[in-house]
């Protein structure tokens, strides 16, 4: 169902209205953004100023820059693509029987009966910048025919649409959002592996190729030094070693909290 609010007049009077605050997606995407420009920035002219004689820590501080940088461009790309589907006038209506969505697409509506399950996860810690990320809140509708519809920190007074939905949905299934860690099983595990394994290759890869010194046989007077790898290519696979480490531990200890669920 689309079209203007007063068409969902059959799903009863208006409970309670929850307008979102997509402003502040636009805030975080700027301020994602003058932080990530000037830090990858800096990573990039260290990695392509740096000389040979350039330490391991010089190097290691070039990665966690540019691993910085990208984090700023991955944050600042993600609210403002949020911001945008959302819109400026994106809300939430609770009506007696059913729920109104409005975004820049237009609104949309759906009946209670509708909902086959209910996703709530609230964040341990409730911080300045998960409240100002919304990061710390969110429930994920999922509806008959398969479409989603999500509600995060920065919707107003989320919590209690968030009980409004549940005490009128008791049909609906209630998940943890960690249901896809029991399907997964282990395959997680085998990605964690996957992921060290790669590891210990590169850092093998790169104890195998250190800068050599040949002195010509016929004439020892004669000295060749051949380079091993560059320092951009040992900056590159310093972060690949980095990511790839912290994506098998993560998998490893997302099966075993998995398993330990089970239990």
């Amino acid at each position: 169902m689309t079209g203007k609010t007063g068409v969902f007049d059959e799903l009863g009077p208006v409970v309670s209205r929850h307008p979102v605050a997509n402003g502040k997606r636009w805030v975080n995407a700027l301020w994602a953004l003058g932080i990530g420009v000037p830090l990858g920035w800096l990573g990039l002219w260290g990695a392509t100023s740096g000389g040979d004689d350039a330490s391991a820590g010089a190097n290691k501080a070039v990665g966690v820059l540019i691993g910085l940088g990208l984090a700023g461009f991955y944050l600042a790309a993600t609210q403002a693509l949020r911001a945008v589907r959302g819109g400026s006038a994106e809300y939430f209506e609770v009506r007696e029987h059913g729920m109104v969505h409005g975004s820049r697409r237009g609104p949309t509506a759906f009946a209670w009966d509708r909902v086959t399950a209910i996703t709530i996860r609230t964040g341990e810690r409730d911080t300045a910048l998960s409240r100002q990320l919304g990061v710390g809140y969110r429930c994920v509708l999922r509806l008959a025919d398969g479409r989603r519809v999500r509600v995060d920190g920065l919707a107003e007074r989320h919590g209690a649409l968030g009980l409004a939905v549940l005490s009128r949905c008791p049909h609906a299934a209630r998940l943890t959002g960690d249901e896809w860690q029991h399907k997964a099983g282990g395959w997680l595990l085998a990605a964690g592996a996957a992921c060290l394994a790669a590891v210990v290759a590169m850092v093998l890869f790169i104890a195998g190729h250190p800068d050599k010194v040949i002195t010509d046989p016929h004439d020892i007077a004669l000295v060749h030094d051949v380079p091993g790898l560059g320092d951009a290519q040992i900056l590159l696979l310093s972060v690949a070693i980095l990511v790839c480490l912290i994506a098998g531990i993560t998998c490893i200890a997302l099966f075993v909290r998995a398993r330990m669920m089970r239990r």
